[in-house]
């Protein structure tokens, strides 16, 4: 028999002892599913869900919300509810955005939000909406912007919010987000082609229209003063000084290892980054942008907002609450919650490890944790960590003739988080990273023509992505 012992070592994302984090205050499982983007307004809270519909929440006490309702809009004959990807709103008028089927969009009035009233939809007259993909959307005053990608950004003017009228087109190859700097600016995020400045129905020769490159594909801009920040994807967060709109100057970015997703202003001069598998607070200090807290959510990370020091997580299927505050407290935090092994054979055994980190002012201490699979084994366990200590717990898989799937659960002093389930994934029947792939043809639906045939491909890094239809 062979033992194959395999250490992957993860890097900690921390350089320095913070002297706040991020505790958990509240985990909801809403009625909407893959929650998409947040709206903030004084004592309500709207989060669209691309399964499910629109939710509805008091947040009087912004750390404890409470869900007061869920609105479906039907579409089509599938008995689903449309989606929502994006979502802006004022005291009691919320507009919504969607890439997927129907009307592409959706006016909620939810002057009583015990009972939100679908009031509408965006008009485009004289544009193929069967081909438009909606995304970011921003509210200056009367005028509603709206990125479509491909077909750029459209303005309205939402004097009369029940029929929003088509005032201004701009074109540019991928806008996923637009944000009104006053109601004559406006700052794109152009995808993969980074940042455009533009001045709006502008008429003269000197005119703004500035196109700036960016690290990463923009996904989401805010902008607090004179201070932009861009989520840029795998290109981390940036910030720019843009004090002189027609010269933007970059002053720092900030690599967020993930996928850096939506962004919220968290005071004056930090910001809260949805980064796929955690929650970052970054700040900027007017020399450095650096890390200054996060919280691992293991839940998927979509959207962000922030009320005071409340920061809300949308995730797949859940809703989270943090509080960015002193920790007196122990703080786990770990490096990730899903373990998946390769492909091994019979007998042969991988070993990988998870970062186990305090990142509270009292020592952490944890029960020594027994998988739910006999296959998987826990070795040199650290149950005992100082204040801002960290340590690798390791996890040995042995494959036997079973499937192997099962649980690690870690019971801790950590008051706010008393019990974290890692799932672990060993080798079963089906697709395994490692094991050849079959040959196969697929007709290419996004993103090319004609179809995908594997052995064309041999050599090459490949990825696919495959989703349900929505």
């Amino acid at each position: 028999m062979t033992n194959k012992i395999k250490i992957i070592s993860i890097i900690c994302l921390l350089s320095f002892c913070f002297g706040k984090n991020l505790t958990l205050e509240t985990r909801i499982n809403p009625p909407a599913r893959e929650l998409m983007d947040i709206f903030i307004g004084d004592s309500i809270m709207i989060i669209p869900g691309n399964l499910d519909g629109y939710d509805f929440y008091d947040i009087s006490d912004p750390a404890f919300p409470i869900h007061i309702s869920n609105l479906e809009i039907p579409f089509g004959n599938n008995n689903r509810a449309q989606p929502g990807f994006w979502v802006v709103g004022n005291d009691s008028i919320a507009f919504i955005t969607s890439r997927n089927k129907g009307n592409k969009s959706a006016i909620i009035n939810f002057s009583n939000p015990e009972n939100p009233v679908n009031v509408g939809a965006l008009s485009f007259p004289g544009i193929n909406t069967n081909g438009l993909t909606l995304e970011g959307l921003d509210l200056k005053d009367n005028l509603l912007a709206v990125a479509a990608h491909e077909d750029g950004v459209f303005v309205f003017d939402i004097q009369n919010h029940l029929a929003p009228e088509l005032i201004y087109e701009f074109q540019c190859s991928n806008a996923w987000d637009a944000l009104f700097v006053d109601t004559s600016k406006i700052i794109i995020g152009n995808g993969e082609e980074g940042l455009i400045f533009y001045e709006l129905l502008c008429t003269s020769d000197s005119c703004t229209e500035v196109y700036l490159p960016t690290n990463g594909s923009v996904k989401d801009i805010e902008l607090r003063d004179s201070l932009l920040y861009v989520a840029e994807g795998s290109g981390g967060v940036s910030v720019y000084d843009i004090s002189e709109f027609n010269s933007p100057i970059l002053l720092g970015n900030y690599d967020t290892n993930g996928l850096s997703n939506k962004i919220s202003m968290v005071g004056e001069n930090r910001v809260a980054v949805s980064d796929w598998i955690d929650v970052k607070i970054l700040e900027w200090d007017g020399t450095d942008f650096q890390l200054v807290g996060y919280k691992s959510t293991g839940k998927r990370t979509m959207a962000i907002a922030s009320k005071d020091s409340v920061i809300f997580s949308a995730e797949w299927q859940h809703l989270q609450t943090f509080i960015f505050q002193d920790i007196a407290d122990p703080d786990i935090d770990i490096s990730s919650w899903d373990i998946s092994f390769p492909y091994l054979d019979i007998g042969e055994s991988d070993t990988l490890n998870i970062l186990i980190e305090n990142n509270g002012q009292f020592p952490l201490g944890i029960a020594f944790p027994t998988p739910s699979h006999p296959d998987f084994q826990i070795v040199n366990f650290p149950e005992y960590l100082d204040a801002f200590g960290s340590n690798f717990l390791q996890i040995v898989y042995t494959r036997s003739n079973q499937n192997a799937s099962g649980t690690v659960a870690l019971l801790s002093n950590d008051p706010d988080e008393t019990e974290i389930i890692i799932q672990l994934v060993g080798n079963y029947d089906g697709g395994i990273v490692g094991i050849d792939a079959p040959g196969f043809s697929l007709p290419v639906v996004a993103n090319g023509t004609g179809n995908f045939v594997l052995s064309e491909h041999i050599g090459k890094i490949v990825v696919i992505a495959f989703f349900a239809p929505g």
